[in-house]
């Protein structure tokens, strides 16, 4: 039986805008921005701006 680890992603801080919202967070080493589009753009608006560093994230997720 093989077990799957989950990745740690958190969000601390959240800026709304217009038709949007900018994501930012912390995140373990190896997440990657793959897993924060899977994880947070939206199912049919999408995203944009994906990136992962030093343990931090952002992305921007559309909303409308």
């Amino acid at each position: 039986m093989e077990t799957q680890t989950q990745k740690r992603i958190e969000v601390t801080h959240r800026e709304p805008g217009y038709a949007h919202v900018r994501l930012q967070g912390t995140c373990f080493s190896d997440v990657t921005v793959d897993d924060i589009i899977r994880e947070f753009y939206h199912e049919y608006f999408g995203g944009r701006e994906a990136w992962v560093r030093d343990g931090r994230w952002g992305c921007v997720v559309h909303t409308d």
